[in-house]
Parts: C-alpha cells; sequence; structure tokens
C-alpha cells in the first residue's frame, strides 16, 4: 500500500510539473507574439521569416563572347567592363546584396530574376566623342524605366561626364538580355563612357565609374529617389 501511494504521490507531482511547463510554454509565446517580453523571448517565439537580401545582377559587356570594341593600341571594350563590373560587385557586396556577374551571353540570363540588372558597356574607340548614355527596353516595364533614370542622374553626378542620349541605338533598346531575363526583373544597359574620348577617366578613375552606377542602383532600390530624365530619341 505505501509503494502504491507513493507512485500516485510520484505520478500527481509529474503531471503537476508538466502542467506548469506547458502553462509557462504558452504565456511565453503569447507575450512573444504581442511584442512584449526580453528579446531572447521574442526571437525564440518569433514566427516571422527571415528577409533575404536583394539581389543584383550585372553583365560584364561582351565577356565570354568577344572583345567588344578594340582601340589601336589592342585596349579592349570587355577589358573595361570587366573591371568595372568587378569593382561595382565588390562594393554592392559590402552592403550586403547578393551579385551576379554574368557573362554577355550568361546561360543563367534565362528566366533571371533580381532586384535590378545592368548591363556594362563601353563605346567606340573610332570617334573622338566624350559621354555616357543609358537605356532601358523599349517596352520595358515602370521599374526598368526607374532604374535608368537613377543610372542617369547618378552617374552624371558622380563622373561629371556629359549625357549622350542621341546615340542610343536600338541595340541596347532591343538589347539581347531584355528578351531572356524574367519579365518582373527591372533592368538597364548602360555605356560607361567612349574608349577614345573618355580613355584616360575610364582606365585612370575605375573607381568613380563604378561608384556612379553603384549609387545609380542604390538609388532604385531605396524607390522615390530617381529624378526625371529627358525623353530618348527612338532608336537608329
Amino acid at each position: 500500500m505505501r509503494q502504491r501511494a507513493a507512485l500516485t504521490v510520484r505520478r500527481v507531482f509529474l503531471i503537476m510539473i508538466l502542467a506548469t511547463v506547458a502553462v509557462s510554454l504558452w504565456v511565453a509565446q503569447r507575450t512573444s507574439q504581442a511584442g512584449t517580453g526580453p528579446g531572447w523571448l521574442q526571437l525564440f517565439f518569433s514566427t516571422a521569416q527571415p528577409v533575404a537580401e536583394p539581389r543584383v545582377g550585372i553583365i560584364a559587356g561582351h565577356r565570354g563572347n568577344d572583345s567588344g570594341a578594340v582601340c589601336p593600341d589592342g585596349l579592349t571594350e570587355t577589358e573595361i567592363n570587366q573591371e568595372v563590373a568587378e569593382a561595382v560587385a565588390t562594393s554592392l557586396r559590402t552592403e550586403n546584396l547578393r551579385v551576379d556577374v554574368l557573362d554577355e551571353f550568361d546561360p543563367r540570363l534565362s528566366g533571371y530574376e533580381a532586384s535590378a540588372f545592368v548591363s556594362i558597356h563601353a563605346d567606340s574607340c573610332s570617334v573622338n566623342m566624350t559621354g555616357f548614355k543609358v537605356a532601358s527596353a523599349e517596352d520595358g516595364s515602370d521599374a526598368s524605366k526607374r532604374l535608368a533614370e537613377c543610372l542617369w542622374t547618378r552617374y552624371e553626378t558622380e563622373t561629371g561626364l556629359p549625357r549622350h542620349p542621341e546615340t542610343i541605338t536600338t541595340n541596347m533598346t532591343q538589347y539581347h538580355a531584355w528578351r531572356k531575363i524574367a519579365e518582373t526583373t527591372p533592368g538597364a544597359i548602360i555605356e560607361i563612357g567612349f574608349l577614345n574620348g573618355d580613355r584616360a577617366f575610364l582606365t585612370k578613375h575605375t573607381d568613380r565609374v563604378a561608384a556612379g552606377i553603384v549609387k545609380g542602383i542604390a538609388c532604385f532600390l531605396a524607390p522615390g529617389q530617381a529624378t526625371p530624365t529627358p525623353k530618348q530619341p527612338p532608336g537608329e
């Protein structure tokens, strides 16, 4: 009889402990959901999903396909594009953004999804011109147009190079990548300067070239910061 009574007492005691733990956990969870209680408690019971960092896609123009424009002394557009693209990626990654540096015809372009997508190119070495230009798809989304506007304004401010919208062609407004990336991915292409007229700047001030693009992307990822840009003439 004594053993049976002792066993009964133990069972009752165990049930009381389990009930106390269950009630404590319930109260802790309700407290956390109400946004009160210590931080560790809210973290432990939090049901919120972590927010993924924005992804940015950068094409190093012509890389993996051809040399692009070539100067008489052998300087190639691809060299410039790749150096700038890598500098842009490095800078964006320090801001906790996920960045993909893509080849010109990278297989990952098919259905590519990102918060922003920028293709970096340089202009001809055969003409003595100076300036840069930006374009989005001819019938692109409003988001793509806002990305282009941000690049226009921030790149101009950072580099001091003049705008050269009159030389925008269908190679930019009907760029092949526009037909490959996801429709929801905002995209723009930038010609960062002329390899002839802007050569010294492009080769000696890569940091400023990259900074102009980075600030343009940052402007776009912070909505409402873009300012209007003049209408672009139709492609030639």
